[in-house]
């Protein structure tokens, strides 16, 4: 089995087919699209990749700046990743000198694609715990369940939404409003 880590370093390690002048000029086009949404063309660098690579290396550069950025990486330590890519200095130096000063604005590029993601906010919510005991297909249940109200607010309305879980289910959904508190947190520092 490859690392998938390793596929991010190969892929990575195309931008190294890259002249300097041209890698600034495609780093920045790939910031730039974390931050507009307007992608760069591959007909500008057609005669640096073919279809294939280029299919590699945009994705791989822009989701490796992104990373660097979301769990707000030192400098240090971006360089320390880097340089577990196995780039060339030049290359790593092209990367950091067009990623540091523009780190604020896809920092805050990436909070408002976040933000933007839906314009509803919680109001309000309220909960009951329940055991269901049997139904007409079994005699003895003895499950507890748990019914959650959420009274949400949108722009133009509010919405009264009612989730019944399960146990395992209830689980499931603290851990992942824990992971989502844990980014929102992050990205408040």
């Amino acid at each position: 089995m490859v690392d998938e880590s390793d596929g991010k370093k190969i892929e990575l390690n195309l931008a190294e087919k890259c002249p300097k002048e041209l890698l600034e000029k495609f780093v920045h086009k790939v910031l730039d699209s974390i931050c507009s949404g307007k992608e760069p063309r591959y007909a500008s660098y057609g005669k640096v990749w073919n279809i294939e690579e280029w299919s590699q290396v945009l994705p791989s550069v822009g989701a490796t700046l992104k990373g660097f950025v979301t769990r707000g990486l030192t400098k240090k330590q971006i360089s320390d990743e880097l340089d577990a890519c196995v780039l060339k200095s030049e290359s790593k130096q092209v990367i950091l000198d067009c990623l540091l000063p523009r780190y604020d604005e896809v920092r805050a590029a990436l909070v408002a694609t976040t933000a933007g993601i839906t314009s509803a906010q919680l109001k309000d919510f309220d909960w009951k715990l329940k055991m269901v005991l049997a139904s007409d297909k079994l005699a003895s249940i003895r499950k507890p369940l748990v019914t959650i109200d959420f009274d949400i607010r949108r722009s133009d309305s509010d919405q009264h939404v009612s989730v019944e879980l399960s146990q395992e289910e209830l689980h499931s959904v603290i851990t992942s409003l824990e992971a989502a508190n844990k980014v929102i947190v992050q990205l408040k520092s």
